[in-house]
């Protein structure tokens, strides 16, 4: 699972995260998840390639 972004959390999981961080004796970071990878064809991997290679960027496909 890939996450990009930290998580924005309520009040509540922030207190119980860093109840545990103090607990453990580290810094815990809450990563929002994201969507799993989406299984793509050859037909569709080439497109992406092809895209990637024009653009110079780098494309993750994930299942919407």
């Amino acid at each position: 699972m890939e996450c990009v972004r930290p998580a924005k959390l309520a009040e509540a999981p922030i207190r119980e995260i860093r109840a545990l961080e103090q607990k453990l004796g580290v810094t815990l970071i809450a990563y929002k998840k994201v969507h799993p990878y989406k299984k793509l064809t050859a037909v569709e991997i080439a497109k992406i390639k092809a895209t990637e290679k024009d653009t110079g960027a780098i494309l993750v496909a994930y299942e919407a």
